[in-house]
């Protein structure tokens, strides 16, 4: 089976830990980490860090910082149908950051809070080199959370996306290639993940992921960790019309909104055949089925595509390899318009 890069990273630098008997979840298994405390009573919890987003300058703005500290817990929560219990926050400003800056980075917090019904519990507060803000979910459930694990073939892959796909990768590719704000607003990132869809759809699902990581890369991540391929048809709908705009002003391929690595923090859920005529229509699509030939091909237009996961998937985490990886995909795909 093809490797899944920050897995094996993981596991190389973790070793043995001492582990809960009561944790139910693999690593890397969930988005959040899931304990049973009694036989209707789930623990949910999931850490996430903002800090090489600010320091690289991919988020310049205050309430970029504030909002996707909250979002990107959340976004984890969502994925695993468990109600929030609340959140609490790690603050680690740089030196010097004036108690104004600070009093306006908590009234966007607030914000964020209130958007997503999820209450701030508490924290801790100090000083660092750069602004590190770290925030921590607890959620419950009566029921076995969402995991990654439970796909077959045949299950469709849907996403939940309020048509605000793509402008995430379409953000970092502005950054990958030093362009102004005005190529594509800061501002429009503001994702904003549903808990509450999960939990009303949590009978129909069987697996799910938030999207942090790029729309295809986790759907590649639930085909490894399920050991199966899929086949995709392109959804131009779901897209936000700035991510879209900045890919045709610059003679990108839209499928490249895609394969960023820098995700929109959506719920992509895993529906089993059977279940797939009860789903809603509003604010959801099918992106396509698993297979379990293990191939992951994309019919865009009259062309079917080989996405090139395994050069995605094995990416160096810095900005120099991200920076070739886009050059690579975009030279790839621009065959296809």
């Amino acid at each position: 089976m093809a490797q899944i890069r920050e897995l094996t990273e993981l596991k190389k630098v973790l070793g043995s830990q001492f582990k809960s008997a009561k944790q139910t979840n693999g690593l890397f298994e969930s988005d959040c980490e899931i304990v049973k405390l009694a036989a209707k009573s789930f623990l949910v919890t999931s850490i996430d860090s903002l800090g090489e987003e600010i320091t690289i300058g991919l988020y310049k703005e205050l309430k970029t910082w504030a909002w996707m500290t909250v979002m990107s817990s959340v976004s984890d929560l969502a994925a695993s149908g468990a109600s929030p219990i609340g959140i609490t926050l790690s603050t680690q400003w740089a030196f010097a950051t004036s108690k104004d800056i600070q009093k306006k980075f908590f009234a966007e917090i607030k914000k964020a809070c209130v958007k997503s019904q999820v209450p701030l519990l508490g924290g801790d507060s100090g000083y660092a080199k750069d602004h590190v803000f770290t925030s921590s979910i607890l959620g419950q459930s009566t029921t076995p959370p969402l995991t990654r694990i439970g796909a077959k073939a045949g299950d469709y892959l849907v996403l939940a996306h309020g048509k605000n796909t793509g402008v995430g990768p379409a953000l970092a590719y502005r950054y990958l290639l030093n362009l102004p704000d005005s190529a594509l607003p800061e501002k429009i990132f503001r994702p904003h993940p549903s808990w509450q869809l999960t939990q009303n759809l949590r009978p129909l699902l069987s697996a799910a992921i938030d999207t942090s990581d790029g729309l295809g890369p986790c759907m590649y991540i639930l085909a490894l960790l399920n050991d199966l391929g899929f086949e995709l048809q392109w959804q131009e709908g779901i897209h936000h019309r700035h991510a879209l705009q900045f890919c045709q002003e610059r003679k990108i391929s839209p499928v490249m909104l895609w394969l960023g690595d820098q995700g929109d923090f959506q719920s992509l859920y895993v529906v089993p055949q059977k279940n797939i005529s009860k789903l809603p229509k509003k604010g959801l699509s099918i992106l396509g089925q698993f297979q379990k030939k293990k191939s992951y091909n994309l019919r865009y237009q009259n062309h079917n595509i080989a996405l090139p996961f395994a050069d995605i998937a094995n990416c160096g985490r810095d900005v120099d390899s991200y920076a070739r990886l886009f050059d690579s995909n975009v030279k790839y795909l621009n065959r296809y318009l």
